[in-house]
């Protein structure tokens, strides 16, 4: 059905298509009518719910207690080898890229261990041990845990949904705010599915080009909505997310807001997984990722066989080398 909806990104206001979305992740089945900009793409929500607490529940996935994604408890010679790969890599990804550090990509299952995005990306990030590094919307701070076992020491993390203020034993400092309360300057901030949630995107975005230092680099982790998985499955999308997601952009809506923000998208990495497939085609059963019968809860009791899941990560990574996935990681230079 059509509607007049006012883009809160381009500011067009014709001929903007409007959905019913449902909320799924919970199994809520609550409604929430969206529109999709007929000019810059950007699918959003019609208004923004003045309470979402009930949307982000105590166990919600990233309020959950963080270890380390790596472990390098290996002792004795094959430990010693396993820390020296993985500081030569970390150089390599986080750092400048350098001769050994490809090799070692090329080579080491290690790795296999690091973000997707940062194994696809080229820039050189220049960053070291002592580098300010902040991650908005972080939850409970897996990012920054796992980037401290990789060597990092300066580490910030900011919510808003948090309980309160906490430090790690390790030094990690999260605290309970929003952007617009943090301070500082940083060498390198990270929102890692956090944009998607914010109801004031261009002002987010002026706060942070504030935050990061002068020609260092902001990541964006959302999912975008010009992708495949949006054509295939519509509402039952698991990346729409209603009503969490208050954005979905597309590449040129948020090109547009990083511009009107004074940011330049340097690089863009598509890193998708097999968990859209298998969560949207729950979605279309009347699956949520909380019922007995999910993925999630219960492999052993879902709708889907191994080959199935093997088929829906071998089609993220395709995806992803085509550029037609739906999570995507945009890196904007300050």
């Amino acid at each position: 059905m059509q509607g007049i909806r006012v883009c809160r990104i381009c500011d067009n206001r014709s001929g903007n298509e409007t959905y019913i979305a449902r909320e799924q992740q919970l199994g809520l089945g609550d409604e929430f009518e969206y529109f999709k900009c007929s000019e810059c793409g950007c699918l959003q929500i019609s208004e923004i719910p003045t309470d979402l607490s009930k949307y982000y529940p105590p166990n919600y996935y990233s309020y959950r207690p963080c270890q380390p994604s790596f472990d390098f408890s290996r002792t004795g010679v094959g430990g010693y080898k396993l820390r020296l790969v993985v500081r030569l890599l970390t150089r390599h990804y986080y750092g400048r890229k350098n001769v050994v550090g490809k090799l070692l990509s090329e080579k080491s299952v290690v790795s296999g261990e690091f973000p997707l995005w940062v194994r696809r990306q080229q820039l050189d990030l220049k960053l070291g041990p002592a580098s300010r590094i902040l991650d908005v919307g972080c939850g409970r701070g897996q990012a920054l845990v796992d980037l401290h076992a990789l060597g990092f020491k300066n580490l910030t993390g900011a919510d808003p949904f948090l309980e309160s203020d906490f430090t790690y034993d390790n030094g990690i400092r999260i605290y309970k705010r929003n952007i617009d309360e943090m301070e500082g300057e940083f060498d390198f901030i990270m929102l890692n599915h956090s944009f998607e949630h914010m109801p004031d995107q261009l002002s987010t975005l002026a706060k942070l080009k504030q935050l990061v230092k002068s020609n260092c680099y902001l990541l964006i982790r959302i999912p975008v909505v010009d992708s495949y998985y949006w054509r295939q499955y519509g509402l039952n999308w698991a990346a729409l997310d209603a009503p969490r997601h208050l954005y979905l952009h597309t590449r040129e809506s948020l090109k547009l807001l990083a511009t009107q923000a004074g940011f330049t998208v340097s690089e863009l990495v598509f890193d998708s997984d097999g968990f859209t497939s298998w969560a949207s085609e729950q979605y279309a059963a009347g699956i949520s990722l909380v019922d007995p019968r999910s993925y999630n809860v219960n492999p052993a009791s879902s709708i889907f066989k191994k080959e199935d899941i093997d088929g829906f990560t071998r089609l993220a990574t395709q995806l992803n080398d085509k550029g037609d996935s739906d999570y995507a990681a945009f890196l904007l230079r300050a």
